[in-house]
């Protein structure tokens, strides 16, 4: 259903990928960072935004107490406990500014990397808050502060590393917007305090057409048709049990927003599109697909029937 991105060796994503995110708090008015500015503002670095940076500071460079500098100021979303970060990062050995690790911004169409944030976790995790999307910045520290035990293969815990980070991306955790009337004959949907949906399917026959029901409208702007969505989403048969959810693997998915049986496999079911089409982001969508909106005869996934009405409720977290 989703598209998967390229796995990559970056102790960042292994680091952050293990968060659990129990509940969201949201950013106060005067947000500051908790790491501060300590060491991290002795590190230099040029190159564009988006690009790999040239990284230079003074060797051999100790920072102990992990800390963070901004390079270039971003102007897009902030990051707060529970957001979702799409990143590029350099990863450099403060003993002779080796670079140990990196993204691969963009090149041959790679995506950037989505972690969830969640605060008090770690160094690297609390490193995020504050900052904003479009914005690079620098954090500095012992590998074992910044990593725990999720750190490079081959680099000693009290080692200083020297990270640049470049966020392309800021998503909230869960929808959010103003409450829409549910329609009659759709799955009840609750919410739980982490934002994870809970569905109720009514034990009645599916509709035989495709029912869009928006059960929250998002202030966002109006998802496009192509354009590439990121989403939350949880699936489950009529009648049956869920089989597919974002939410298992805190990730949300990165989906075009189209029918990949009318765009050479490229896209979603066509019911899917549809109710993501025309939201504005911020949204919640419920959808019961018919077969005939579905994924074509033989083309199922194992963990659907054959003709199987599709429901999905769908957190529109963001577009890029």
């Amino acid at each position: 259903m989703r598209f998967t991105a390229r796995p990559v060796a970056l102790a960042i994503v292994a680091a952050l990928s293990a968060v659990v995110l129990v509940g969201c708090s949201p950013a106060s008015g005067t947000c500051e960072n908790p790491l501060g500015e300590g060491s991290a503002s002795l590190v230099s670095v040029s190159g564009p935004f988006g690009q790999p940076p040239v990284v230079t500071f003074p060797t051999p460079f100790v920072g102990r107490d992990a800390s963070t500098a901004t390079v270039i100021p971003g102007s897009g979303d902030i990051i707060e406990s529970g957001s979702y970060v799409d990143f590029e990062a350099t990863l450099s050995a403060g003993l002779d500014q080796t670079v140990i690790q990196a993204t691969e911004y963009g090149a041959n169409g790679a995506p950037a990397q989505l972690i969830p944030i969640e605060a008090g976790t770690n160094a690297l995790s609390d490193a995020f808050l504050c900052h904003r999307a479009g914005e690079r910045f620098v954090l500095t520290g012992t590998t074992g502060d910044i990593f725990g035990d999720q750190g490079p293969i081959g680099v000693n815990p009290n080692d200083t590393m020297v990270v640049v980070f470049d966020v392309m991306g800021v998503y909230p955790h869960s929808a959010s917007g103003l409450p829409q009337f549910a329609q009659d004959g759709m799955p009840a949907v609750t919410t739980a305090p982490d934002g994870r949906p809970g569905i109720a399917v009514p034990n009645i026959e599916p509709p035989t057409e495709l029912r869009i029901s928006t059960l929250t409208k998002g202030y966002g702007p109006i998802v496009a048709e192509g354009q590439t969505v990121v989403v939350h989403y949880t699936g489950v048969v009529w009648g049956g049990t869920v089989f597919d959810s974002t939410w298992d693997m805190n990730r949300p998915a990165s989906l075009i927003a189209q029918s990949f049986i009318d765009m050479n496999s490229i896209g979603v079911v066509p019911g899917f599109a549809k109710a993501v089409i025309g939201q504005t982001v911020g949204s919640r969508v419920l959808v019961s697909i018919p077969p005939s909106e579905g994924y074509p005869a033989g083309q199922e996934p194992t963990s659907i029937p054959a003709n199987a009405t599709l429901i999905f409720v769908i957190d529109i977290l963001g577009t890029k």
